[in-house]
């Protein structure tokens, strides 16, 4: 059932950030033509044709190998030093070999750092994984592996693809939602009383809703609908992300690692700190809380439902 979810999730935020490129494109040629009160079809045709170009090519480029190099650019990760590869390879070799053992096959995998103080790690792609500073000083070698493991669950089981897939279909919304705002946010607040030219800035913000509303109102209708998308968006990913945290948790565990991820989450369990209160607040956080995933590792080596 999650499956399907994911892939009707993928397929609706891909099909509308499509749509809202088509108002956008349309809107901005029907601009330069003066502008029309009502619809030019063919112009709306060849419009969503050119967006489901560029879509479709953005989802291919995103689940093919070059996504993740593309993925490296922009994600706060860069190449390991010779004293972090000393930390990672050899886990990481014992995790490939692990692997080959129980599956039969090799796990391309490729390590890259996050400079950041927190223990972290992140999969992205088909083989990008990334694990933190803060992991590789404070982490022993058997804590280091078991997050370099909980990753490969994540590679494994195919979470990375999805995910660069979905953030690929996502990001015309998303990004042309928060440049809207931004173009509102320019103009300063009105004053009653102006003291210099800045105090006017409010003005240029006023234009811009002017001018959308004179030649890009299509545009402007989507981009207004995006507000409930992008809500369904962030629910849809709290909703699926606690369970492959926990899928992910589970494959470490098989592959013997299940001990030292609880020894790293019973260190890290005081920063999971989560006082949010009200409708759906306490449930908005990409990962389960901490204590809720030791304790399905430990039923799991137990043999206790859980």
């Amino acid at each position: 059932m999650m499956k399907y979810s994911k892939i009707f999730m993928l397929v609706f935020m891909a099909f509308y950030s499509t749509i809202l490129m088509t108002s956008l494109i349309y809107s901005i040629r029907d601009a330069f033509q003066g502008g029309h009160i009502s619809l030019d079809m063919p112009v709306v045709f060849s419009s969503f044709l050119w967006s489901v170009v560029i879509m479709g090519i953005a989802l291919v480029i995103s689940i093919s190998s070059y996504g993740d190099k593309i993925a490296s650019l922009f994600l706060t990760m860069r190449k390991t030093s010779l004293r972090e590869e000393e930390k990672i390879n050899p886990a990481l070799d014992m995790i490939k070999k692990q692997y080959r053992q129980k599956f039969g096959s090799d796990l391309n995998m490729k390590i890259y750092v996050m400079d950041e103080p927190h223990i972290n790690g992140i999969a992205l792609g088909k083989q990008t994984a990334a694990v933190s500073t803060g992991l590789l000083k404070v982490g022993t070698e058997d804590e280091i592996m078991g997050i370099i493991a909980h990753e490969a669950g994540h590679l494994h089981h195919k979470d990375g693809v999805f995910s660069l897939a979905f953030i690929t279909a996502s990001l015309p919304t998303v990004f042309l939602n928060n440049l809207l705002r931004r173009c509102f946010g320019i103009g300063l607040p009105f004053k009653f009383m102006p003291t210099s030219m800045q105090d006017f800035g409010w003005a240029w913000g006023f234009f811009i809703v002017i001018m959308f509303m004179m030649f890009f109102v299509y545009f402007l209708v989507f981009l207004v609908l995006s507000f409930p998308v992008l809500w369904l968006l962030r629910s849809f990913e709290t909703m699926t992300q606690w369970p492959i945290e926990y899928k992910a948790d589970q494959f470490a565990n098989k592959l013997g690692h299940g001990e030292a991820l609880i020894e790293l989450f019973e260190r890290i369990e005081d920063e999971d700190i989560r006082n949010e209160t009200g409708f759906l607040r306490k449930y908005l956080y990409s990962h389960p809380p901490t204590a809720l995933r030791i304790d399905r590792i430990e039923r799991e080596m137990l043999g206790v439902a859980s």
